[in-house]
């Protein structure tokens, strides 16, 4: 016994000291600040857990080397190694994930993973992207920042509403949090809605469109709103000439698992329009604010709550008659009000579960003060959007990122109602309401299938319903429907199927990395639109009319392909892309001429579907190191549209090929920024490109001694190049002292060098006093429209307090 005892206690102690747990503390970070409810595991004996609100998590271990795995839903998989006990306490650096269902991140110290993702046509901003651009009266604009990346443009000067790569503005669908916003602009248009301190992140998806969006044929754009922090108290605001903007986010509670971001901002610009003698009568005024709310309820579920509200009112006297309606100016008033819930299960460290509900309503109204006389005649309409949608998200531990799921979206559109007040001069109409619903599966794989070979394949289906009550309208002619051949109509009561449309749409990218520096791209992309925005100028108004698919009016179907390359010359400091591109869109809505949509209750009447095409080419460079940062972007896209009826009614320019909207074959962006990362930042801005087409009358006649110009073709001229430079200067923190307040001033000229642009073209019988001169013989007279003819000027504040 003494033998065997002498034996094992001498191994009893060995082991003992060998089985001595010693404490390792991780933290897990994101650029600095502590990432919270990280799931940390230890790859050896698949233990580990999750950190708590600092971002910390303490192991025991015994001693030896082992490999710490941190993951997270949107961050990357890390690893790292760590010698016990030797060290004690480890930081893990996480990073948001740029994966191939989302997009590329345009960051200096992520330009090298555009060289990995199978994706085309896909780019990513952050605030902290936009703030360094010049914009107009010192803005922090979305839209403006994106109308740097090619084939990106705007709308016209004081419009913000966007065409991608040729597309319409309603092509676009435009979300903040997963909730559409219909009327994206303030200000006439000349900038965006989205509340400035409360952006998180921006996706434009102007390619290969993932597989969980639908709904649009040219472009989505996904804007999120920043993720409280829980950590500490946060203050951020400026105070400009045009608005002034304040958030606060802090945790709620002790524990810190529930924290809030509230940002605000608001313009009151009517002093701004005094002195101008010509807008001494135009006012503006706009408000938006969002509010996040994050509920950590454990380390497997997370709630968070957003919520958004912008409202405009402006009022101009350019427009004192409109269909019949006699008044001293118009006013618009609209507003959006959206909320969206999500809830996130991590059901493992590779999977995870999504639901989010949103609502939103929309509400447009145009005022019309009638001459003469106190009374107000009031144009309402109203689109009422719920969804709901559940993702699965699935890594495997090989080579495969899953994910799919459901969505179910129902619209209730109230085409319109006139109020006349008291007015005895003017019908009371209002419009049947219109109501859809789309219900959607979708499926996507990424397949690493090597380190140089990386496939996406996504697949979308979608059943559309437009849904009673309603009227469908029967037309002797389908081809030429006009009131004068309609042959009568059948009622559906509430509830009931009117018609139906579904299909597939496969999305399908590849990635081949053939150097380290140097990849190729393919993709290819088919999506289909039930949602139309109807409007005969390039702008959409507050008052232009939404419209569901029907018998008589088709989706439109878009089939998209594009290939190119990323590069990363001079070892990684520049990136180099190419891409090409052709996209093929059936039913393309077109209104017939002279086309009235305001209440029209056959608006079939008034359009027209056509075919269109588009296609170009698109270069950048850029270089995102150093005190000398920038990039250049071309472009050379062209499109056109086809609308060849049997008859003059039923066709466009005699059933020829001729340009869209929004065709300008040649677009230069070039941003140069200046930054000494400690206190200056001087930033340039410069755009050049053909601008839009528009149309010129092809004569004119004289009816009862009023000459009238005629309109045989459309979009038969293009207005003069259109070129810009803007410049910035904005100064960090002077005096160089670290402290909890830092202020930043900014220094803003727009159109620098006063570039009078024009933004339309337009036709009136020439005044007796014109000179002949300028007009000749002729009888019209041609005008030209330029809203920002001068530099603007602005200067802002803008503060951060921790």
């Amino acid at each position: 016994m003494r033998l065997f005892l002498s034996v094992l206690l001498p191994l009893l102690s060995v082991c003992t000291v060998h089985a001595q747990l010693h404490p390792v503390v991780v933290h897990t970070v994101e650029e600095g600040r502590p990432l919270t409810y990280i799931n940390v595991r230890v790859v050896e004996t698949n233990t580990g857990g999750t950190t708590d609100a600092a971002g910390n998590l303490r192991l025991e271990l015994p001693r030896g080397r082992y490999t710490l795995e941190a993951s997270f839903l949107g961050y990357e998989t890390t690893q790292t190694g760590i010698n016990v006990p030797t060290e004690a306490a480890i930081t893990l650096n996480m990073r948001a994930e740029i994966s191939q269902l989302e997009t590329v991140t345009v960051k200096a110290s992520d330009i090298s993973q555009r060289l990995d993702q199978p994706q085309m046509g896909v780019e990513r901003l952050t605030i902290k992207d936009i703030e360094v651009l010049p914009v107009a009266l010192g803005e922090v604009d979305v839209f403006r920042g994106l109308q740097l990346i090619s084939g990106v443009n705007s709308a016209g000067e004081a419009s913000n509403g966007l065409s991608i790569r040729g597309g319409t503005i309603d092509q676009n669908l435009i979300l903040l949090d997963g909730a559409p916003i219909f009327t994206p602009t303030h200000l006439f248009g000349l900038f965006s809605v989205f509340t400035p301190d409360a952006i998180g992140g921006v996706d434009l998806y102007r390619g290969n469109i993932p597989a969980r969006f639908g709904g649009r044929v040219s472009s989505i754009l996904d804007v999120r709103s920043r993720t409280p922090s829980a950590e500490k108290l946060r203050l951020q605001g400026g105070v400009g000439l045009v608005s002034s903007h304040l958030s606060v986010e802090t945790p709620v509670t002790k524990d810190r698992k529930l924290a809030v971001l509230v940002a605000g901002r608001a313009g009151f610009n009517d002093f701004a329009f005094k002195l101008v003698e010509r807008l001494k009568r135009t006012r503006s005024n706009f408000v938006d604010g969002t509010l996040r709310l994050r509920y950590v309820a454990s380390e497997k579920n997370i709630y968070s709550l957003s919520t958004f509200y912008s409202k405009d009112f402006y009022e101009v006297n350019l427009l004192t008659a409109f269909s019949g309606i006699v008044a001293e100016s118009n006013q618009n008033d609209y507003y959006t009000f959206n909320n969206t819930l999500d809830w996130l299960r991590i059901v493992s460290d590779r999977t995870s579960l999504q639901l989010r509900l949103v609502a939103s309503d929309h509400r447009p109204k145009v005022i019309f003060p009638q001459r003469a006389s106190e009374n107000v005649v009031e144009y309402a309409s109203r689109i009422r959007y719920k969804s709901g949608q559940l993702t699965l998200d699935y890594r495997s531990g090989g080579d495969h990122h899953l994910s799919g799921g459901l969505q179910l979206i129902h619209y209730d559109l109230n085409p319109g109602q006139l109020d006349p007040g008291g007015s005895s001069s003017v019908q009371a109409i209002s419009l049947p309401g219109e109501q859809s619903a789309e219900l959607s599966l979708f499926a996507e794989d990424v397949w690493e299938i090597s380190d140089r070979l990386t496939f996406s394949a996504g697949l979308r289906y979608t059943q559309f319903l437009q849904l009673g009550p309603g009227e469908q309208r029967f037309y002797s002619d389908p081809e030429d429907v006009r009131r004068q051949t309609r042959t009568g109509a059948v009622e559906y009561g509430g509830g009931s199927v009117m018609q139906t449309y579904g299909g597939l749409e496969p999305r399908l990218g590849m990635n081949l990395k053939v150097t380290p520096t140097l990849s190729l791209k393919a993709a290819y992309a088919r999506s289909s639109q039930y949602l139309h925005n109807i409007y005969n100028s390039t702008t959409p108004l507050p008052s232009s009319r939404w419209k569901v698919s029907d018998e008589l009016i088709r989706p439109q179907r878009s089939a998209l392909y594009s290939g190119g390359l990323f590069w990363l010359p001079g070892e990684g400091k520049y990136g180099f892309n190419l891409e090409t591109y052709y996209r093929y869109t059936d039913n393309m809505l077109e209104y017939r001429p002279g086309a009235d949509f305001f209440l029209n209750p056959a608006v079939e009447t008034a359009l027209l579907q056509g075919v269109n095409k588009a296609y170009g080419v698109e270069i950048g460079i850029s270089r995102e190191h150093g005190y000398l940062k920038g990039m250049v972007n071309y472009a050379y896209a062209r499109t056109l549209n086809r609308v060849d009826g049997s008859s003059f009614a039923t066709s466009v320019n005699r059933g020829e090929w001729y340009s869209g909207y929004f065709d300008q074959p040649h677009t230069l962006n070039l941003n140069l920024t200046l930054d000494d990362e400690r206190t200056n930042r001087l930033s340039f801005n410069f755009v050049a490109q053909s601008n839009r087409p528009y149309t010129v009358p092809n004569g004119f006649l004289t009816v009862d001694q009023q000459t009238l110009p005629i309109f045989l073709e459309r979009n038969n001229d293009r207005l003069p190049v259109y070129h810009r430079l803007d410049f910035s200067w904005t100064i960090h923190n002077p005096k160089m002292v670290k402290k909890r307040w830092v202020g930043d001033w900014t220094f803003t000229v727009y159109n620098l060098y006063g570039r009078k642009n024009a933004y339309n073209i337009y036709y009136t019988p020439r005044d007796a006093g014109s000179p002949s001169d300028v007009f000749g013989s002729s009888p019209l007279g041609s005008y030209r429209l330029t809203i920002f003819g001068a530099p603007i000027v602005s200067l802002t504040y803008n503060f951060k307090f921790e």
